[in-house]
């Protein structure tokens, strides 16, 4: 019984150790954005001046990184694309017209297999989505990192909060982009609000972006409403609209 009990923990080891080595850091995304191959776990491909990695299916790899070097020089990212709904084909749209690199998860960020977090691009830092911004952000510094998220109004307890239909950040403080973009959305229609400013609440105060060596104000959070994320997939020249207005910041 001790050795299987020894040769069980072993294969344990081992295990953890190849999802570990799976994941590609922010030196080794760095290296990709220059030439883009082929990464242990993920499927490579490459069509029309667009590259993609993609998980293979048996591998333990997570998250899917799709890259057109032809675009502007900014970065989309959908953390949440299954428990946020619509924000992928949100963030798609905007990637297909404004940023060369689209990001987002593709495991479900409270799997049952594990603590909840382990999937959270927003919590968790050692994942492919974390290295694809760090490496981004140090080959183009004034880059944008636009990350989309859905709120619901019904969950929220300030009056701004229930009032909002997109929410803004960049943290703690905040610079002329953030109020650029603000005036762009409410001329639109659009009750958007900034944080800390003007609503105290926000779904992304420990978002981990924070916390990456990312040039200062290059991260724009952005929530919207659940209403808001139907509005916009049901309505073309909305979406269209909403997409210059994040371009206004390019």
């Amino acid at each position: 019984m001790k050795r299987l009990s020894r040769y069980a923990l072993y294969i344990a080891l081992c295990l953890s150790l190849n999802v570990n080595a799976a994941i590609p850091d922010s030196s080794k995304m760095t290296h990709w954005f220059k030439q883009p191959v082929a990464l242990d776990g993920w499927q490579f491909t490459h069509q029309a001046e667009q590259f993609t990695l993609t998980p293979k299916p048996q591998s333990e790899a997570h998250g899917e990184v799709t890259y057109a070097p032809k675009h502007r020089p900014c970065v989309v990212s959908v953390p949440h694309r299954f428990h946020d709904k619509h924000t992928l084909t949100i963030g798609a749209h905007i990637f297909q017209h404004s940023c060369q690199v689209l990001l987002s998860n593709t495991k479900h960020r409270y799997d049952n297999n594990d603590t909840g977090k382990t999937y959270d691009y927003a919590k968790q830092p050692h994942n492919i989505h974390a290295s694809a911004i760090v490496a981004f952000t140090s080959l183009h510094p004034t880059a944008k990192v636009f990350q989309i998220h859905g709120f619901s109004q019904k969950k929220r307890k300030t009056h701004g909060g229930k009032l909002s239909e997109i929410i803004l950040s960049q943290g703690k403080a905040n610079d002329d982009a953030l109020w650029k973009l603000k005036s762009c959305l409410v001329k639109q229609g659009y009750r958007a609000l900034i944080y800390p400013q003007e609503v105290q609440e926000l779904g992304g105060t420990q978002n981990i972006m924070h916390q990456l060596a990312l040039p200062e104000y290059s991260f724009i959070h952005i929530e919207l409403s659940y209403q808001t994320r139907k509005q916009l997939i049901n309505n073309n020249q909305q979406l269209e609209l909403f997409t210059k207005c994040v371009q206004s910041l390019l």
